[in-house]
């Protein structure tokens, strides 16, 4: 049976998608479109360039040569800034505007360039978060020219969306935000060819305040017929981190953007943070201080971040209540959306997790269901076309 699979936003808590499409491949189903926000938009890219289970593993587990793993260096230092960035600054216009010696100023302006704490507060105020992702920008591409384990080159790293759309015969659509204009993205092969497929990617994860803004850049054409350049790009999940509507609406204005239906049925993957992980050890160094969690602390952070997480979740909860029936909610309690240093042990317990859960799922899925499978009903697809339309802004 091809079922049509939704991937939640989570961070680095991801990892468990990996076990719960082990369960999901190996009981003989596959995916027809694949939808993903953050997290889950990395899933879903993977599964679209035909990672096996196995192979996601492999990636999602990889360390460098000093055994630390590849995920730690995501948070990296933002790449130095030039000198009309600064000058054009809200720093260095809040310092003009203040009466501060003339030395301090230039004083200020020498650390910026050379010390990294001073580096990542003028990121996080100038360009939307505290660390680059370019490390991981590098990793996805290489990992997208890996050949399969069948030796089959891939060569999708330097594809647009068209071009990789052509290449896989996969339906993949990757949910970023457009902070500019205050609109979701869903960035695909019809609403944005030629966006490449690595930025689509990046965008959709860009966690805001915790990376880097991406800027739409003109050679990555229009979207949806409308010119974005320069618009701020940061992680879908600000507006919707589990949209799972969209492929649910049958809409002729939300078809135009997601396509047509061609799986038999629907399916959302839930990173639910109250469900436990049995057998999960304690994260080592948990509770110490970092400098992105200290940032949080912060009032004027932890209110944004409030804020924001009372939008999307109250809109995502509306779906998850109307078609529950159509949600595996994969346990996550304890992990941290930053926990990429996770250590192999949490990591196996976590995909073990995603595993028996997807299993107990398949095994006993709840009602409605028809023929060994769920079906929606005239009231809830209502609701479908109606959260759907209003989170594409038709």
């Amino acid at each position: 049976m091809k079922i049509d699979l939704v991937f939640e936003g989570g961070g680095a808590k991801g990892i468990v998608f990996a076990g719960a499409m082990e369960t999901f491949l190996g009981r003989g189903y596959s995916f027809g479109r694949l939808l993903g926000t953050s997290a889950g938009a990395i899933s879903a890219a993977f599964l679209a360039a035909g990672y096996s289970v196995a192979e996601i593993v492999a990636a999602l587990g990889e360390t460098d040569a000093d055994g630390r793993h590849v995920f730690a260096d995501f948070m990296g230092q933002p790449q130095p800034f030039t000198p009309q960035e600064i000058a054009d600054s809200g720093l260095k216009g809040f310092l003009l505007e203040t009466r501060v010696p003339g030395w301090i100023k230039k004083w200020f302006a020498a650390r910026l360039m050379t010390s990294p704490r001073l580096q990542n507060l003028f990121a996080f105020v100038e360009r939307g978060g505290w660390y680059s992702a370019d490390a991981f920008v590098a990793w996805l591409r290489r990992r997208l020219d890996t050949p399969s384990a069948d030796g089959q080159q891939r060569g999708y790293s330097r594809m647009t969306l068209k071009q990789f759309y052509a290449a896989t015969q996969v339906d993949l659509s990757l949910v970023a935000a457009d902070t500019t204009e205050h609109q979701l993205l869903v960035l695909n092969h019809r609403t944005a060819p030629d966006c490449p497929l690595v930025y689509a990617v990046r965008m959709s994860m860009s966690v805001p305040l915790l990376w880097e803004e991406v800027r739409w850049q003109k050679a990555w054409g229009l979207y949806r017929q409308k010119d974005i350049t320069d618009h701020a790009i940061v992680d879908g999940g600000l507006l919707s981190n589990f949209p799972l509507e969209l492929f649910v609406s049958d809409a002729p204005q939300v078809t135009a953007v997601m396509g047509h239906k061609t799986a038999d049925h629907v399916l959302g993957l839930l990173i639910d943070e109250s469900l436990p992980v049995p057998d999960a050890p304690e994260r080592p160094g948990a509770g110490q201080s970092t400098v992105f969690a200290s940032l949080g602390r912060l009032k004027t952070v932890s209110r944004l971040s409030a804020l924001v997480d009372t939008v999307t979740q109250a809109r995502d909860k509306s779906i998850m209540d109307a078609f529950a029936h159509l949600v595996v909610r994969l346990p996550a309690a304890g992990y941290a959306t930053t926990e990429f240093d996770m250590t192999p042990e949490r990591r196996v317990a976590l995909m073990t997790a995603g595993k028996r859960t997807m299993a107990a799922f398949l095994d006993n899925p709840p009602a409605p269901r028809l023929g060994g499978f769920f079906e929606s009903s005239g009231m809830t697809d209502q609701i479908a076309d109606r959260v759907a339309l209003a989170i594409l802004g038709e």
